[in-house]
């Protein structure tokens, strides 16, 4: 083993540390031809996305709501400040 630690003891080099070997662990596999990799894909797809729209709905659509309401109320004004009537009473504010 080139490289290998000096000391006292020697433990082991890199995952071989010189302890005893495990026992009682079990590991599982699938055969690779047995896996399905792209099973229910489109149908998971689509029941999270669902599922995720509707509980984030409330989160944007409120907001929504507001900044529409908001910005036609604001382009009414806008449309509003334009006419004969809108001008006569920007000046009346304005105090000219």
């Amino acid at each position: 083993m080139a490289g290998a630690p000096s000391g006292k003891t020697y433990m082991g080099w890199w995952g071989h540390l010189g302890n005893f070997k495990q026992r009682g662990i079990t590991s599982y596999a699938v055969s690779p031809y047995r896996q399905k990799p792209f099973g229910g894909v489109v149908e998971a797809v689509f029941t999270n996305f669902t599922r995720r729209v509707r509980t984030q709905f409330l989160y944007f659509a409120i907001p929504g709501l507001l900044y529409y309401t908001w910005w036609t109320n604001n382009v009414k004004y806008n449309d509003w400040l334009y006419t004969k009537d809108g001008r006569e009473e920007l000046a009346r504010i304005n105090g000219e």
